[in-house]
């Protein structure tokens, strides 16, 4: 399979955004329907009374073709809805089922032929199951992912200075109205409470790295300004660094060869972090 297909199986590509933007778009122009949720279960308590409101869970996954792959949701009981980060943005489910016993099973909306589907479970703080990309016309998983996903606790949504990063995005990510791509690369850091964890990604490969393919970081770390983390390829980890500015930071890799005069990508902070 070709690199840019074995992309498209993991987040939309630049077409497909394009048609997922404009199904957002037509959807609030001509008053979209509530996302289908279910509550069902027998006798026994609920697992889920102790989680009222909206969480927020970060999830990865192995992928032999494009690495350690970075899986960002998020629940609302409250509004009976949730979302997922399909590059460049989050996609509301367009199907949400929360069991009394703790089994999870949500759906994305169909893009290019596609669709994502979740069946798992949600315990305590975390979520564990399978993600599949399915092809719509024929019904059958073209990718298949073992997902383990943990909370981020509360203080974790939101910004915690007395964490040493804590939650901060830093991008160059645009739309180009000429070329009807999306570039430049974004960086999310996420704070787990007791460190720091995150996902990065490229919407043009700098370095030859997958595009719009959330990857998860690791061994995320910060010294004298300098943030410092890796990220697992197909043919090995990657390491990079983001040089804080007052404006967002420089960013550059490590482990690959420069030559004189190259230059460190700027990247902005921005908001928000999701």
């Amino acid at each position: 399979m070709a690199n840019r297909e074995k992309m498209i199986s993991v987040s939309a590509l630049r077409g497909l955004v394009l048609v997922a933007v404009a199904w957002v778009a037509c959807a609030i122009c001509i008053g979209q329907t509530a996302p289908t949720v279910h509550r069902h279960g027998g006798g026994g308590s609920s697992n889920l009374e102790s989680r009222p409101g909206s969480e927020t869970f970060f999830g990865t996954s192995h992928d032999a073709k494009l690495g350690t792959l970075a899986w960002l949701l998020h629940l609302d009981e409250g509004h009976q809805t949730g979302e997922m980060f399909v590059a460049p943005h989050m996609m509301k489910f367009s199907k949400l089922d929360i069991g009394e016993d703790g089994t999870l099973r949500f759906e994305s909306p169909v893009f290019i032929g596609k669709q994502y589907r979740f069946r798992g479970v949600l315990r305590s703080e975390a979520i564990s199951g399978e993600m599949q990309l399915i092809n719509v016309k024929s019904g059958e998983a073209v990718e298949k992912w073992e997902l383990a996903a943990v909370l981020l606790p509360a203080q974790a949504v939101r910004t915690n200075s007395s964490l040493r990063i804590g939650n901060v995005r830093y991008s160059n990510a645009a739309y180009s109205s000429e070329g009807g791509d999306q570039t430049g690369t974004d960086i999310r850091f996420l704070s787990t409470g007791t460190d720091t964890t995150g996902m990065i990604v490229f919407y043009e490969s700098y370095w030859g790295e997958p595009t719009f393919t959330p990857l998860a970081l690791s061994e995320v770390a910060m010294d004298k300004g300098v943030i410092q983390f890796a990220v697992e390829l197909p043919d090995g980890v990657a390491r990079y660094h983001l040089r804080q500015t007052p404006t967002g930071g420089l960013f550059n890799r490590d482990d690959v060869p420069h030559t004189t005069g190259d230059k460190d990508i700027t990247l902005k902070k921005v908001r928000p972090t999701f």
